[in-house]
């Protein structure tokens, strides 16, 4: 088949069945849509909707980085209640970062989503990843390492602060969807940042033509299935060799690691530190020099990936880092259960205060690394407290490890 005919196949035929495409969906009876009001997300949006009417929110955040967001994302609120579907606009406040802002945004607007999504009740939250947006991650991704985790690109699910994470268009092109619109005379918004060649991601999007896509596509899929595999050896070592104490922190047997290959040392404390962590994946060249150094005998303290790692003469500790705790305190909504710095869900009376020891310690001889406790909750209530819920059983509230916390 000539290059040209392929192309255009592959924006004619897009594969939009949306059966298919939202089938782990069916349970889910409310469903959150990031909802830029570019085209991929607009695609999104008019595919649930045609799939399933009802149990949708539309959510838009302006990041305000530029004129006119504002309205275009009151345009996007016109286009979700001619759908019937309810629409949020989100608003990322205060002052805006000099440096790395296209990550620092991500951030704020993953943040604000699920922030959203746990305060409403919504089981999922969408976006409208493409095979385009894939394709130019491993991209970026081969230019500067060669791991299975990295050219894994993105993930069909992901998990953000506690909140489930979808992208069931990770398959179809980004010119299938605009095909898409098109027929139904759906319009969209063109963002100026996605022709900006400033940027690196769109200088190798304006490289890449519809077969590199799909190879790009072929690569991530691959990568994929081989970090399944190493996360499943990771998850049984962990199993077999380390203790996760219930005050969130994970010791680990010096001699058995240091028995292992470096990769495997470097995957086994990868993992810990995302379960102990801030929940992201470290980089790998920073695993390495950590593996290297836990080879050893010397006792050492490094800080990685919002945890703390202790090498002591016997084992390692990994623990929370305190000081990358947020200080604000969390209120206990009426519900009666909040899951505090996506680590402990603590349950008690809605009202009280959870926040972060700090220099609080209990009463009790808990004989725990100092770090691991100040990294701990404490309740208060009025004229109360403060409570330790790990250490004052049969009190008014109760303490356990979150879901990330799986071994």
């Amino acid at each position: 088949m000539p290059a040209a005919e392929a192309e255009a196949l592959s924006c004619t035929d897009a594969g939009l069945e949306v059966g298919h495409l939202f089938h782990d969906l069916n349970d889910v009876p409310c469903i959150a849509v990031a909802v830029s009001g570019g085209s991929d997300s607009m695609a999104l949006l008019r595919l649930l909707a045609a799939w399933r009417g009802q149990g949708l929110v539309a959510l838009t955040v302006d990041h305000g980085l530029r004129g006119g967001s504002r309205a275009e994302a009151e345009q996007v609120g016109r286009w979700c209640a001619a759908l019937d579907i309810p629409h949020t606009l989100l608003t990322w406040d205060g002052a805006k970062p000099a440096t790395g802002i296209q990550a620092k945004a991500r951030s704020a607007r993953y943040d604000l989503m699920t922030d959203w999504c746990r305060a409403h009740g919504a089981g999922a939250l969408l976006t409208a990843h493409t095979l385009n947006d894939q394709a130019e991650t491993v991209v970026m991704r081969k230019r500067r390492t060669s791991s299975a985790a990295s050219l894994a690109g993105i993930w069909p699910e992901t998990e953000w602060r506690g909140v489930r994470v979808l992208r069931p268009l990770l398959g179809v092109t980004r010119c299938a969807l605009r095909a898409h619109l098109k027929s139904i005379g759906q319009g969209w918004l063109d963002d100026p940042s996605n022709v900006n060649t400033d940027f690196e991601r769109v200088r190798i999007r304006r490289s890449l033509r519809q077969r590199d896509i799909a190879a790009l596509g072929a690569e991530a899929l691959a990568a994929q299935a081989e970090t399944r595999t190493i996360e499943a050896q990771t998850q049984a070592w962990l199993r077999a060799h380390a203790h996760l104490h219930p005050a969130g922190f994970i010791t680990l047997a010096r001699a058995a690691l240091h028995d292992e290959l470096p990769e495997t040392r470097a995957a086994v404390l990868g993992r810990a530190i995302m379960l102990c962590g801030s929940g992201v994946r470290p980089e790998r060249a920073d695993m390495q020099r950590l593996s290297d150094v836990t080879a050893g005998t010397a006792v050492f303290r490094r800080s990685l990936g919002g945890a703390l790692v202790a090498g002591r003469a016997r084992e390692i500790v990994i623990g929370r880092e305190p000081g990358r705790i947020a200080p604000d305190a969390v209120v206990i909504p009426p519900s009666g259960e909040v899951l505090w710095d996506d680590r402990f869900r603590i349950a008690g009376p809605g009202g009280a205060t959870v926040q972060v020891a700090g220099q609080l310690r209990p009463v009790q001889d808990t004989r725990l690394p100092d770090f691991v406790l100040a990294g701990l909750p404490v309740i208060k209530m009025a004229r109360q407290g403060p409570f330790f819920p790990h250490f004052e059983r049969g009190g008014p509230f109760a303490v356990t490890l979150g879901e990330r916390f799986h071994l």
